[in-house]
């Protein structure tokens, strides 16, 4: 089983923590509501996260954040507010939907559903519409945060199978379990992030950058290139 050296964390924060998302681009009581984290992470699907915030920052000068106000709102005054993250008329009828799921459902209170035992909350969160895998550990990191969780998105599961930690076929489940084997666990909040910004930067889709990779002798994909190259 592959497992990150310690010594190249140090490498790659030198590298990535520029890259680090800055902390006031996002609400202040983000990591305290779950609510308001769902509609981030509604707006944030398919489009950049500079369009991501400014759709919420939209929603939010017209909108008090909460299920019972977006339930009601005005599903055209939804649309206009977040049309700059773009998917503007899936992603206000999908609020305006787990709005009210969620005042149903839970009396509109997601921390009581995040108290609960990690899988036993996963399994209600995806009970949720629109709510999948993915979203559904991103907020679980709220409460676990990454060191129990890895919301498994294109990017780890491009660099996961890249590094050979997992087949080309695997599942959700398997890359997220090679993904939390392979970082140390003292390091992996940091680091799962730092990870996130390799693959976003350096190991990308398209012209992977593996002269300047980090972790390149580590890689599955890298070995194979060069071999293929001669």
């Amino acid at each position: 089983m592959k497992r990150l050296d310690l010594k190249l964390i140090p490498v790659l924060e030198e590298k990535y923590g520029p890259f680090w998302w800055p902390a006031d681009m996002y609400p202040e009581d983000l990591s305290t509501n779950p609510f308001k984290h769902v509609i981030i992470t509604v707006l944030s699907q398919n489009t950049s996260e500079v369009n991501c915030i400014r759709a919420y920052k939209g929603l939010a000068a017209k909108f008090e954040i909460t299920p019972e106000v977006l339930a009601r709102a005005d599903q055209e005054e939804l649309k206009e507010a977040i049309r700059s993250g773009g998917l503007y008329n899936v992603k206000s009828k999908r609020i305006k939907q787990l709005s009210k799921v969620i005042l149903e459902k839970f009396g509109g209170d997601l921390k009581s559903v995040l108290s609960l035992p990690k899988e036993e909350a996963k399994k209600k969160l995806m009970e949720l519409p629109g709510i999948g895998n993915k979203t559904a550990d991103v907020l679980l990191t709220v409460t676990y945060s990454y060191r129990e969780v890895i919301p498994v998105d294109t990017h780890y599961d491009r660099l996961a199978k890249r590094l050979g930690l997992v087949k080309q076929n695997a599942k959700y489940d398997e890359i997220q379990k090679a993904l939390i084997d392979f970082i140390p666990k003292q390091k992996r909040d940091r680091v799962a992030g730092l990870l996130w910004l390799l693959a976003k930067h350096t190991c990308r889709a398209q012209n992977p950058k593996c002269y300047e990779c980090p972790i390149s002798p580590l890689c599955a994909y890298e070995k194979k290139t060069v071999l293929m190259s001669k």
